[in-house]
């Protein structure tokens, strides 16, 4: 009976610290790594935790609906987006048109031909190599400088959160989604709905890479 009672009161023990440690759980400010009880700094990133641990982080949806700073930062973002997507856009069709102009001058063209030859070109132009171009944009400004011309703009900066200088490699990951839209849009979802630093895409949160304001700029006051 006695030892039926020791074992059941070891049990309720061991149910309640389980319980504590599952509870526990928070996210890392600075990268958004998980930490336990009693860190004192986060394993992935090194940020000091100490103060950190009594509540849980929100996601970054949930920053999104309730902090104008952060409604701010991505409004900056989204408009850095643009400009470089615009510039790089700018950039392709402008080869297009160079690279096309050539087809007027060939002996074989003729007007039947013209129209159906010029959509199909256009549309591998621009539907095929303007996000490809995008890609390769991305990944080798923020790999070499940390920022693309759009960033710049909007005086924004990517960096690891360790500390260390940008590589190709960082930006590589953080940018491969940046090939399709659709995974781009994900990328952001997935970053923004998990809990961690509310600047981080998916993506940044498993290389290491967050983008940080270097100047201010108000967008939404």
């Amino acid at each position: 009976m006695k030892l039926a009672t020791l074992l059941n009161t070891l049990s309720l023990i061991l149910e309640e610290n389980d319980e504590r440690y599952e509870y526990s759980l928070v996210y890392c400010w600075k990268c958004g790594s998980e930490l336990r009880d009693g860190s004192a700094f986060c394993s992935k990133c090194g940020a000091s935790v100490r103060g950190t641990m009594a509540v849980q982080a929100p996601t970054g949806f949930e920053l999104l609906r309730d902090d104008k700073s952060v409604q701010n930062h991505w409004a900056r973002r989204l408009i850095g987006f643009a400009i470089d997507a615009v510039i790089i856009s700018v950039a392709v069709a402008m080869i297009a048109v160079v690279t096309a102009a050539s087809f007027l001058i060939l002996p074989s063209a003729t007007p039947s031909s013209f129209p159906a030859w010029w959509a199909a070109w256009w549309g591998i132009w621009l539907g095929g190599l303007i996000p490809l171009f995008l890609f390769f944009y991305f990944f080798l400004a923020e790999g070499l400088y940390g920022r693309t011309i759009g960033k710049e703009i909007m005086g924004l900066r990517v960096e690891r959160v360790n500390g260390k200088p940008m590589d190709l490699w960082s930006s590589l990951i953080r940018n491969i989604s940046k090939i399709y839209w659709v995974l781009l849009l994900i990328d952001v979802a997935v970053g923004l709905g998990t809990h961690g630093e509310m600047s981080q895409k998916w993506s940044d949160r498993y290389i290491g890479t967050k983008v940080e304001e270097k100047t201010r700029v108000t967008i939404i006051s």
